[in-house]
């Protein structure tokens, strides 16, 4: 996953759930489970008025539409 986004010049946060508690209970809140990696993406309209999240579990198994997601017409 971080290779994907690095190659693809893609900003993104990481956190260490093992250091950081409360980042583990929003992630929780969130996906409704701790595996990891679990991904949080967040879409804003063109005018930024709407915001709306996708969420998934692990990489591998959602690769392509993660991928269409962040790339879109590159």
């Amino acid at each position: 996953m971080k290779e994907f986004l690095s190659t693809s010049s893609i900003a993104y946060e990481e956190h260490d759930l093992s250091s950081s508690p409360h980042k583990e209970s929003d992630m929780i809140d969130q996906l409704g489970n701790r595996i990891v990696p679990g991904i949080i993406i967040t879409a804003t309209s063109l005018w930024g008025l709407n915001r709306k999240q996708y969420t998934f579990t692990g990489f591998e198994n959602n690769e392509e539409e993660i991928t269409s997601l962040l790339l879109g017409g590159r």
